[in-house]
């Protein structure tokens, strides 16, 4: 999926910001998780209107009236469940410090963020997109205005190609 995200558009950013941009600096709640879980209305981009465009969207009545932190708590407890997951790795994901010993002398390991995403991974395809909760539209580009108005890379480092 990752890989269709990047292949929808030509910024080094694998998630953009509806104007194209890099999500830093965007009200997440209004712009994005109100929209998601209370529903929205069609609406059409131009300066007439002076927003971008919006399909319609319907609500989500699991989720109405919640909070987008409570997606932490459920992450936290999919990371749990798997139960081979080391504590660490769960702690750290989650934003977290181990107390102690514990947390000075434990660190993440790439095998362990690797066990992350594949059971994370499975979980998506299984108990979201398996069951039916969700479809990608994907790959849908941004249009071309927007994608080209994005700022270049602050550090001016080269972009690496995505293959």
């Amino acid at each position: 999926m990752h890989g269709a995200q990047l292949a929808s558009h030509a910024k080094p950013w694998a998630f953009l910001s509806v104007m194209g941009r890099p999500l830093l600096g965007t009200d997440f709640d209004r712009d994005y998780w109100y929209p998601i879980r209370d529903g929205a209305k069609e609406r059409n981009s131009g300066p007439r209107y002076g927003r971008w465009a919006r399909p319609e969207m319907p609500a989500v009545p699991e989720m109405a009236g919640e909070d987008i932190y409570r997606l932490r708590h459920w992450a936290k407890a999919k990371l749990d469940e798997a139960g081979d997951i080391p504590r660490v790795a769960v702690e750290v994901r989650m934003g977290h410090e181990l107390p102690g010993v514990e947390g000075t002398y434990s660190e993440v390991t790439v095998v362990m963020e690797e066990r992350i995403v594949e059971y994370l991974q499975g979980v998506w395809e299984k108990e979201v997109v398996g069951a039916g909760l969700w479809t990608p539209s994907f790959p849908m580009a941004l249009p071309d205005d927007l994608v080209n108005a994005a700022a270049p890379l602050v550090s001016g480092l080269p972009v690496l190609e995505y293959e």
